[in-house]
């Protein structure tokens, strides 16, 4: 459920930072918290509802004690490495981590990971903005598609010298356009206002070939029964 979403979402994320430095040399390391709701809570309902009673618990004790107090532990023959739980982690409706105007795991003493559907970003997209260059051209395609939602598509595609397929002549149904992305090809977008007067754009299928058609698939309804935005009460 959420709790196994964000043990791999957190672990993924914080072992990334930590693996080539940590991990190259230490093959011994627990991960606390974030291992609770794995076989910790197996083995705890096995004791504390079947009323399972046998002296492996003892070892148990020490892992139990981790999950409840420590984040990620490593150790070696002279030193231990205990890290603490983080102070907060923020995740979104679909369980990854996202924060869109701050960090999505924040520990105590600061450190930090930003990340924006699930996807690690650098801090200053979140923190200070992204510029639409760089939204455009960066090398890794996942993140310079967070990069392009977080300016929002409709900034991005001022650069892009979009191309208009059809234009509805009610601007909350919008125009549909077509694009370049470097390294990932021609992608159709409807561009269009929202009932505030604020402007949008959203990636629709490239198969659209009307407005009208790809408002009704934003909005998740069959064209044959969509009501346009303009004429809803």
């Amino acid at each position: 459920g959420d709790q196994s979403q964000v043990r791999s979402q957190v672990g993924s994320q914080v072992g990334s930072q930590v693996g080539s430095q940590v991990w190259s040399g230490v093959n011994n390391y627990r991960g606390g918290n974030l291992w609770a709701s794995g076989w910790c809570s197996y083995i705890s309902f096995i004791r504390d509802v079947l009323g399972w009673c046998e002296s492996t618990l003892d070892q148990f004790a020490v892992e139990e004690a981790l999950a409840k107090s420590c984040g990620w532990v490593w150790w070696h023959e002279d030193v231990v490495a205990i890290s603490d739980r983080p102070e907060f982690i923020r995740l979104d409706q679909d369980g990854r981590l996202h924060c869109e105007d701050g960090p999505a795991i924040q520990y105590r003493d600061g450190w930090q990971v930003h990340s924006w559907r699930g996807t690690q970003v650098p801090s200053d997209w979140i923190e200070k903005g992204v510029d639409a260059a760089i939204a455009i051209t960066w090398k890794n395609v996942e993140q310079r598609r967070c990069a392009c939602e977080i300016l929002g598509w409709h900034n991005v595609l001022r650069e892009l010298n979009a191309v208009t397929i059809e234009k509805d002549d009610d601007p909350l149904i919008g125009e549909l356009v077509e694009v370049e992305i470097p390294d990932i090809g021609r992608e159709r977008f409807l561009r269009f206002l929202c009932g505030t007067g604020r402007e949008f754009a959203q990636p629709v299928d490239p198969s659209i070939t009307t407005a009208m058609e790809a408002q009704a698939s934003i909005r998740n309804e069959p064209l044959s029964t969509f009501t346009p935005p303009a004429l809803r009460t």
